[in-house]
């Protein structure tokens, strides 16, 4: 098969995004503070782990309302040279897996496996085994999403988090992002994903309901 074969018919481009980023470094650096409800910041919050977010802690909020909604949190100044450093050591990774990597963030890139395939397996194994690669080298977390357009795969990888792999099969993306809004998904999903999915969405059916073409169009269209 072609790559662009493959690329139409398996979805193989990933969105890589590590956990809650500054709070789980701070907790894989101090492990006392692993299962704890955390914030990186002081008058504001920078970061908030996952055990803080349970609360409605979230990155933006002022410390003091934090503290109101979670008295047990606990403060951390943050090391940011430890995450420049690991968010560089995480996109390595990914950069051992195929070439075209685009890093969006300190913590997040996308990467278009098309081309490895054949060396390394499934779009969803190499997804995988990057997940696994960046647990075991780095000790972090890192959720993702693999799907056909960039778009669907970020949503597809703040669906898998905390920690996890979402696929979206082609032909599956419309059923997945209506699924995003059924009762039950966390709110920081709802605020974020949740919005963006919706409007990604409506352009799908918009597409889904294009009028036919007569093949002599088809063909006049492709000459134009």
């Amino acid at each position: 098969m072609t790559r662009a074969g493959l690329a139409m018919d398996t979805a193989t481009i990933l969105h890589a995004d590590l956990d809650a980023f500054y709070a789980s470094v701070e907790q894989m650096l101090d492990p006392s503070l692993k299962g704890k409800p955390i914030a990186v910041g002081g008058g504001v919050v920078l970061a908030a782990s996952y055990e803080a977010r349970a609360f409605g802690v979230h990155g933006g909020m002022p410390g003091r309302r934090a503290r109101a909604l979670c008295p047990d949190l606990v403060f951390v100044g943050g090391h940011f040279k430890e995450y420049q450093r690991l968010g560089d050591a995480a996109i390595r990774v990914l950069d051992d897996f195929t070439p075209l990597v685009e890093r969006i963030s300190i913590d997040e890139a996308f990467a278009d496996v098309a081309g490895c395939t054949h060396l390394l397996g499934t779009p969803a194994e190499i997804a995988a085994a990057i997940r696994r690669r960046v647990r075991d080298e780095l000790a972090l977390p890192i959720s993702v999403g693999v799907a056909s357009t960039k778009h669907l795969a970020k949503i597809a990888s703040q669906v898998a988090k905390p920690d996890g792999l979402v696929v979206v099969d082609p032909g599956t993306e419309l059923a997945f992002l209506h699924d995003l809004h059924r009762p039950g998904r966390v709110e920081s999903l709802r605020r974020g994903a949740g919005d963006r999915a919706e409007r990604i969405a409506s352009g799908w059916a918009l597409s889904q309901r294009r009028p036919q073409v007569a093949p002599s169009a088809r063909a006049q269209e492709g000459q134009t």
